[in-house]
């Protein structure tokens, strides 16, 4: 095999995929928010891609207008089930530190990690998030403050910690039958823990898990948050930022984590993408065109003609965007409220708005299939890479080889169709690229990670 860098690629699961508007595909399955047997496809499909992981996400609140926070399976409860139809696939698990109590998590994730031979992860969040008012449905259960959720993170992780590696030494089933002694005296311990924001006096009731440390993802953008990431976190689920500003993030990233006295090279940096995947480039370019087309706007806001230098009164939307728009008479700056930053790894907007149409839409793009292009890329926060297989793989070896990233989690549009496309015609450009496994090469998922034990 290949002795180049190795890309770490997640899938995710969600009853309607991750697309705000995919689901209204005539093809688009919708039965996932009540029919198990669609996400869990999607983990039969990650393994046959010999992928690292599902992750299958967690919502706290209450939000029926919310399209993806509605009916949001219980990932513990999917990832149980899952992993018995599954033999080598990683599960990472989403909780909620200012929401959740230490002791029940390390007990859920310590018997998933047994039951699975090590092929768990753990996602701590920290964002006490008003939409869908959790609070509400937490009752009494005191919550910290936007200054103190960072202090509890830090509290649940080291308790979390402590009770899954030191409540039990590994020698702990004696099995004496004819003294009558099943645990081998003294093998357990009382982590005794009295904190600002919980008190767990141990051991935990159940056995030390398998992986010598199952990896814990970061995820967030504040100081605190990136701090709590050097220190805990063996994996970063972090925004992309296109390939220069990627480059500057991911050596900032690393270095944080060497200070620590880490091995900066065992922390993983995994962006987001959402994909869109056809034989052909036209073929998948005419499909994100088409969901595109789905979203239910009934006008372009003014500010997007009046950056673009385009009176709609007098051209119509319909209009080819180079047809109408001079790209070289824009001012710099203009695009900035519709385009986020971080998709800017260009030099101007001029550069920008080619670099969308050429990559994006396609250069016959209409001026209302370039504003729901920079609708959607707003509401996903992460890049929309369109193409076909070679162009995918292009796209990540590209931001694996520049260090940009090393790994990426996979959000496929809609089920079913897109997560199988992936397996069978990118996986195997990337295996021949050298650039992704052709077999599973370790039992754990902290063995495919090749995350530390920090």
């Amino acid at each position: 095999m290949s002795n180049r860098r190795k890309l770490r690629l997640g899938l995710a699961a969600y009853g309607t995929g991750w697309d705000l508007d995919a689901w209204r595909l005539p093809e688009a399955s919708n039965t996932g928010l009540r029919d198990p047997s669609v996400i869990l496809d999607i983990a039969r499909t990650a393994e046959r891609g010999k992928l690292d992981y599902v992750f299958a996400g967690s919502a706290l609140g209450s939000e029926p207008d919310r399209l993806n926070r509605i009916y949001r399976w219980d990932n513990f409860v999917y990832a149980g089930y899952a992993a018995a139809l599954t033999k080598n696939l990683g599960f990472l698990m989403s909780v909620n530190s200012s929401f959740e109590h230490p002791y029940g998590i390390a007990r859920q994730l310590a018997t998933l990690d047994n039951f699975t031979a090590g092929r768990t992860a753990l996602n701590v969040v920290f964002g006490i998030d008003r939409d869908g008012d959790p609070i509400g449905n937490y009752g009494k259960n005191p919550m910290p403050t936007e200054t103190t959720k960072y202090d509890r993170a830090r509290e649940f992780t080291a308790v979390v910690n402590r009770l899954l590696y030191e409540s039990w030494d590994d020698d702990l089933l004696l099995d004496d039958k004819a003294g009558g002694a099943l645990i081998r005296p003294g093998s357990w311990h009382q982590i005794d823990h009295h904190g600002e924001h919980f008190d767990v006096r141990g051991p935990l009731n159940v056995p030390p898990p398998v992986q010598p440390h199952i990896p814990i993802v970061q995820v967030g953008l504040s100081e605190e948050s990136l701090r709590f990431g050097a220190d805990y976190a063996q994996v970063r689920f972090s925004p992309y930022f296109g390939i220069s500003r990627g480059k500057e993030e991911y050596r900032k990233l690393k270095e944080r984590v060497a200070a620590n006295g880490r091995d900066p090279e065992k922390f993983k940096i995994i962006p987001g993408i959402t994909f869109y995947l056809a034989g052909t480039t036209r073929e998948a370019v005419a499909k994100f065109n088409e969901i595109n087309a789905l979203q239910l706007t009934e006008e372009i806001p003014s500010a997007f003609s009046a950056a673009l230098g385009v009176d709609l009164s007098r051209v119509r939307d319909t209009e080819r965007v180079l047809d109408v728009v001079d790209v070289e008479s824009l001012d710099d700056g203009a695009l900035k409220p519709f385009i986020s930053d971080r998709a800017r790894d260009v030099k101007n907007d001029r550069e920008l708005l080619r670099q969308v149409l050429t990559a994006q839409v396609g250069e016959d793009a209409t001026l209302r299939e370039l504003y729901q292009y920079v609708q959607r890329s707003r509401h996903e926060q992460q890049p929309a890479v369109v193409g076909d297989a070679a162009k995918i793989a292009d796209w990540l070896e590209e931001n694996l080889e520049e260090h940009v990233l090393d790994g990426v989690q996979l959000f496929p549009p809609y089920h079913r169709g897109p997560a199988d496309l992936f397996v069978d015609l990118v996986v195997p450009e990337l295996q021949r690229r050298g650039i992704f496994r052709t077999e599973y090469e370790a039992p754990t998922l902290q063995g495919l990670l090749d995350t530390d034990d920090y």
